[in-house]
């Protein structure tokens, strides 16, 4: 009698101890919101590749213009400045996703919380780290290419002027240039954390899928 009390004790020691994968699961249904409420950055990116290059097809019109040809100058750097506002735009409809973005991973990290197993519950706190270093490393990469758009925009402007002068343009340039550079390593940095993301999110994908 003994002996089938604790194996009965056992049986529900172990059922107490075992790795169900409900809370995991609830939690990255969660966490799936946030890629959906991140599907409108796909349109914003075609958006911008497009600008972009109509950008350096403006810029190299501008580029091969003789100092006499002002007309050509002008004209193409108001179709400029217009490129820049299309693409500041752009971007504020990226902000505004990862806006909302935001807020469905803040609930799905509330929901983490609820994770008893702890090899699960570290797969999501990894997760969870490695998103909160994208958001963070997003306001980044948004803020400087911002100050490129800036920069741009002063520079187009200046193009605009009845008389620009070649130094003036010269150094506007290398100032843009400085802040594209930053622009650069920010996105490169962005890039790396993204794939820490995917990463994460197929290890939680990979234990759901074995239960």
């Amino acid at each position: 009698m003994k002996k089938l009390i604790i194996a009965g004790l056992s049986a529900v020691m172990l059922a107490g101890c075992g790795n169900s994968t409900e809370n995991l699961g609830d939690f990255y249904k969660q966490y799936d919101q946030v890629n959906q409420k991140e599907k409108p950055v796909v349109e914003v990116n075609r958006q911008l590749q497009k600008l972009e290059t109509e950008k350096v097809e403006l810029f190299n019109k501008i580029s091969k213009a003789k100092q006499q040809d002002i007309k050509v100058i002008n004209n193409n750097a108001k179709q400029l400045e217009k490129n820049v506002q299309a693409r500041s735009e752009a971007i504020d409809k990226e902000i505004k996703a990862y806006e909302a973005s935001e807020a469905a991973f803040k609930k799905a990290k509330d929901q983490a919380s609820e994770i008893k197993d702890q090899d699960q519950k570290k797969e999501a706190a990894d997760l969870i780290a490695a998103s909160e270093e994208k958001y963070a490393g997003h306001d980044k990469l948004m803020s400087a290419y911002k100050d490129v758009l800036a920069k741009e925009n002063d520079l187009f402007k200046y193009l605009q002027g009845k008389k620009p002068q070649t130094k003036e343009v010269n150094n506007m340039i290398e100032k843009l240039n400085k802040s594209t550079e930053s622009f650069q390593k920010e996105m490169t940095a962005y890039n790396k954390t993204m794939q820490k993301v995917q990463q994460e999110s197929g290890d939680i994908v990979k234990i759901l899928n074995e239960k």
